[in-house]
């Protein structure tokens, strides 16, 4: 039995169910949500292992192909900024600006084509947002 009751231009829906679950079979809608990730047919880069793609953001122009991606993770954000520093220092990385902007700590890094650009956050949950922007060069 299904009860509708009106109070004041809120309506109030409620399903009235016998004590034997067999009576009534109830619907249930699953919602899926699509996987968010980085595109595969980027160059690598240096990228904080152990996080979750929160959004990403991808446009092409004549001059470059950027790409804005959020990471969260669990670690803190001095664990973050070391590791960028030591992995952005290898592999044909360097490291070009690396200074503390209005309480935001900026590290930025080139090699040959490519420029990456990075800052953390406080997330929710005690999560770190990581905010990389990824730039290939034309």
């Amino acid at each position: 039995m299904l009860a509708v009751v009106g109070f004041g231009g809120l309506v109030l829906v409620t399903s009235l169910l016998s004590n034997n679950s067999t009576d009534v079979a109830l619907d249930e809608q699953v919602n899926t949500v699509s996987e968010i990730s980085i595109p595969a047919d980027i160059p690598t880069f240096p990228m904080y292992p152990n996080t979750e793609v929160s959004n990403v953001r991808d446009t092409d122009s004549q001059e470059a192909r950027d790409i804005s991606v959020s990471l969260n993770t669990k670690a803190t954000k001095k664990d973050i900024h070391e590791w960028y520093r030591a992995a952005l220092s290898q592999n044909g990385w360097n490291i070009t600006s690396d200074k503390n902007v209005a309480g935001y700590q900026i590290i930025q890094a080139e090699k040959d084509n490519l420029y990456t650009s990075l800052q953390t956050a406080n997330g929710a949950e005690g999560d770190v947002v990581i905010s990389q922007h990824l730039k290939i060069r034309k």
